[in-house]
C-alpha cells in the first residue's frame, strides 16, 4: 500500500499566514500605545526636571530668569535665553561653564560672537536628553550646530511686548501677563492667581523634517496677531498658505520668543504664526495624541486636552487681538487663556 505523505496543503498554509497577520495587526497598536505611554511618561518627567530647576533657581536668586537677557550694547545683544541661566539647576553645570566663560566672562550675548544662532557659540556637542521630548521627531541640526529644545517658557495670553517689553518713549519695562518676558524676572509673590493655576513652561514639538507644512513643528510666516486668523492658516494639520520659517525649537540658547516661548492663545496642537525677530504667537504642541503637557508654576505637570475651552463668555474669544490682552483683567481665551495669566483674577475649574 502507498504511504500517505504528511504536510500542509496550500489552503492550510494560507489560512495560517492569514491568522498570523491578523494577530500581528491586533498586537501592533497595543505595542505602539505602550511605547507612546513610555515616551509620554519620559516627556513629563523631563518637564518636571525643568520645573524643579526653576524653583531651585528661585531659591538661590529669589526670582526666576528672564525670557531673554544678556549683555547690554550691540546689535545682537540680550538674546540669551533664560534656559541657559538655568543650566546649573538641571544638572548641566559643564554646559553653563562653557557659556559663561565664552568671550571672557558671564556677559555673553553681545557682538563678540556670543549670538546664540552663530556656529561659534558653545552649543552642546550632541542633543541633550532633558532638552527633548521623546515623542517629538528630532530634525537634523541647523547649520549653526545648535542643539534643540522641546521645553519653552510661557509668555501668557498676549504676544504684545514680549520681544522687547520696553516702551520706546519712556524706556520702562511694560506690563506683562505671563511669567516670562524680556528683562522680566518674576517672583513667587507675582502669581496672584496662584501658582497652581498658571502655566510657567510647556512642550513645543520640534517638527517633522520631511514635511515643511506640518503645523506642529513650524510656524507660518504671517504677522497676524489674532488667534482665530492664525488658526485659519491651517487645515487638517497642514498650513494652507503663506511660507514656513525656521522651526521654533531650533536654537536651544536663543531667547527670542519665536525660539523660546509659547503663547497661551491658540489651543494646544494648533498652528503657530510669527517670525524669528518680532512678535510671535507660538502654540503649545506635541506628538502626544489629543493634547500636550504643560508645567504649572508650582512645579506640577499636567496634560491639557486640545479641545480645552478657549473662549470666555461675553467676549469675542479667539477673535480678540493678542496684542490687546495686556490691558488687564480676565483672559478672553476661556480656561486656556486663564491658565496663561498670573494676575487675571479668573476662576479656573477643572480642565
Amino acid at each position: 500500500m502507498a504511504r500517505r505523505k504528511r504536510g500542509f496543503t496550500l489552503i492550510e498554509l494560507l489560512v495560517v499566514i492569514a491568522i498570523i497577520a491578523i494577530l500581528v495587526a491586533l498586537l501592533l497598536p497595543a505595542v505602539q500605545q505602550a511605547r507612546e505611554a513610555a515616551r509620554r511618561s519620559a516627556c513629563k518627567n523631563n518637564l518636571k526636571q525643568w520645573g524643579l530647576g526653576l524653583h531651585n533657581y528661585h531659591d538661590t536668586h529669589n526670582y526666576w530668569p528672564p525670557l531673554r537677557g544678556g549683555t547690554i550694547g550691540g546689535s545682537q545683544n540680550e538674546f540669551l535665553s533664560g534656559a541657559v541661566m538655568m543650566m546649573p539647576f538641571i544638572d548641566q553645570g559643564p554646559l553653563w561653564d562653557r557659556v559663561k566663560n565664552f568671550g571672557g566672562g558671564v556677559t555673553v550675548g553681545g557682538d563678540q560672537g556670543g549670538y546664540p544662532r552663530n556656529a561659534n557659540f558653545p552649543h552642546p556637542t550632541s542633543e541633550i536628553e532633558v532638552f527633548l521630548c521623546p515623542s517629538s521627531t528630532v530634525p537634523i541640526r541647523h547649520q549653526s550646530g545648535s542643539g534643540q529644545r522641546s521645553y519653552v517658557f510661557s509668555v501668557g495670553d498676549t504676544i504684545n511686548n514680549n520681544y522687547t517689553s520696553i516702551n520706546p518713549s519712556t524706556g520702562f519695562i511694560m506690563r506683562h501677563r505671563g511669567p516670562f518676558s524680556f528683562r522680566v524676572c518674576t517672583r513667587m509673590r507675582d502669581f496672584r492667581d496662584g501658582t497652581s493655576n498658571t502655566i510657567s513652561m510647556a512642550e513645543r514639538d520640534l517638527g517633522n523634517p520631511g514635511n515643511l507644512r506640518d503645523i506642529l513643528g513650524h510656524a507660518a510666516n504671517t504677522q497676524t496677531t489674532v488667534p482665530a486668523n492664525c488658526m485659519a492658516e491651517a487645515l487638517n494639520g497642514y498650513y494652507t498658505g503663506g511660507s514656513q520659517v525656521d522651526r521654533p525649537g531650533q536654537f536651544w540658547a536663543d531667547g527670542a520668543p519665536y525660539f523660546n516661548s509659547v503663547a497661551i492663545c491658540v489651543p494646544p496642537n494648533g498652528p503657530s504664526c510669527g517670525s524669528p525677530d518680532g512678535s510671535s504667537m507660538i502654540t503649545v504642541t506635541s506628538r502626544h495624541p489629543g493634547g500636550s503637557h504643560v508645567q504649572m508654576a508650582d512645579g506640577s505637570v499636567k496634560f491639557v486636552n486640545e479641545s480645552i475651552n478657549s473662549a470666555t463668555v461675553g467676549t469675542a474669544g479667539l477673535n480678540v487681538d493678542a496684542t490687546s490682552t495686556n490691558l488687564g483683567g480676565p483672559s478672553p481665551y476661556g480656561i486656556w487663556g486663564a491658565l496663561g495669566t498670573m494676575d487675571g483674577s479668573e476662576v479656573v475649574g477643572e480642565f
